[in-house]
């Protein structure tokens, strides 16, 4: 997602080292751990809530079965009846 190397994660922990103090930073990077946990479970529970949504929408108006009808209306079923071990009939032209 970023391309952040190991030497620019060693210049952000300096500047962190520097302006927050040796002190403060292990209290902050637990609150930014617990934020971000948080953050990601309200992100999945909304995804989660999105799709049961979606999928009830989807089965009151019938759009399963309408996926269906139109899968079976345009289906083209072809029969191809090969046999490789005849040979072709060929006949040759009398010029």
């Amino acid at each position: 997602m970023f391309d952040i190397g190991f030497f620019e994660i060693l210049i952000i922990m300096a500047i962190a080292m520097i302006a927050i103090g040796p002190k403060n930073l292990p209290k902050l990077a637990r609150a930014v751990g617990r934020g971000w946990g948080e953050f990601q479970k309200t992100f999945n529970e909304l995804k989660q809530d999105i799709l049961d949504e979606t999928e009830g929408v989807k089965q009151t108006a019938g759009l399963d079965q309408l996926e269906q009808e139109v899968s079976a209306a345009t289906k083209v079923d072809i029969d191809v009846n090969l046999d490789l071990n005849q040979e072709p009939d060929i006949k040759p032209d009398k010029n």
